[in-house]
């Protein structure tokens, strides 16, 4: 089941995706106040990151703040099975902030 967050997070990644340069760097600048806890947070964090990286621009400061980074590691899906996969294919920006996601966590069908 996705959480509440992450059907705006979808709707953040299509927008992003169909948008310009300029308008990307303003949605990225906004996303800034996504996030009430500290899983959201981070999760952003490492969105805008990758989504900046998707469109060869530097991602803004705020992406680096030390409240967008987990104190202790996350595994998407709970299930302790999972948790060697989901430390290889982590991408970069999730893997820094102790997310640990499918490879594919910013796919849109």
């Amino acid at each position: 089941m996705k959480p509440t967050w992450g059907y705006a997070l979808a709707e953040f990644l299509d927008a992003f995706r169909q948008a310009d340069a300029k308008e990307q760097r303003a949605l990225a600048a906004r996303a800034s106040r996504r996030g009430s806890s500290a899983l959201e947070k981070a999760y952003w964090a490492a969105a805008v990151e990758s989504l900046c990286s998707e469109a060869r621009m530097g991602p803004p400061a705020w992406v680096n703040a030390p409240n967008r980074f987990l104190p202790e590691p996350y595994f998407a899906g709970g299930m302790e099975s999972l948790k060697a996969i989901l430390i290889a294919e982590s991408p970069v920006p999730f893997r820094r902030r102790n997310l640990f996601v499918s490879e594919n966590a910013l796919s849109r069908v």
